[in-house]
């Protein structure tokens, strides 16, 4: 648990913390984006929208970018979220799961996520207030074949980085 769980206003001066060692090298979070290899994940969700897969330098690992296509309250600090993904392709790693776009300072609470096809995903802790439309974003692990160095060619991340 950390200190941004325990007193979630803190989020509105620093980050939630990263487990290194299940994000792809070179992430850092900022109050409300990613950045990974030194791309704004929120400048490729306005160029790409939701969801979007990038696949990181870190051969295996990369990040997906989903939207909330539905969200609902199950009970006593329990919610379902319906995010626009299907897992063909990738493995998230769910308990990295997080919001971007915005702060939130509201307390988390239990939260089961169901893919585009309405199958459970994963139960994650996540800031209750958490709407349709917000988007959020989780690490994944890929297959070599769905990752590759050229899908994101040098030119294409030089004119993502500089906006």
């Amino acid at each position: 648990m950390t200190l941004t769980t325990i007193l979630p206003t803190l989020r509105a001066s620093i980050p939630d913390p990263l487990a290194a060692n299940r994000w792809p090298d070179h992430t850092r979070a900022t109050l409300t984006d990613l950045v990974v290899d030194g791309l704004s994940m929120n400048h490729l969700v306005q160029l790409a929208g939701t969801p979007a897969i990038y696949p990181s330098r870190t051969p295996g690992l990369g990040v997906v970018t989903l939207v909330v296509l539905g969200a609902r309250r199950t009970g006593d600090r329990c919610r379902e979220l319906t995010v626009d993904l299907h897992l063909e392709t990738v493995r998230p790693r769910w308990p990295e799961l997080r919001l971007m776009g915005r702060v939130s300072t509201a307390r988390v609470e239990k939260t089961v996520i169901h893919d585009a096809a309405n199958a459970d995903c994963s139960a994650v802790l996540l800031p209750a207030d958490i709407e349709v439309a917000d988007v959020l974003i989780v690490p994944c692990e890929m297959s070599l074949d769905l990752w590759a160095p050229e899908s994101v060619s040098s030119d294409q991340h030089d004119l993502l980085t500089r906006a």
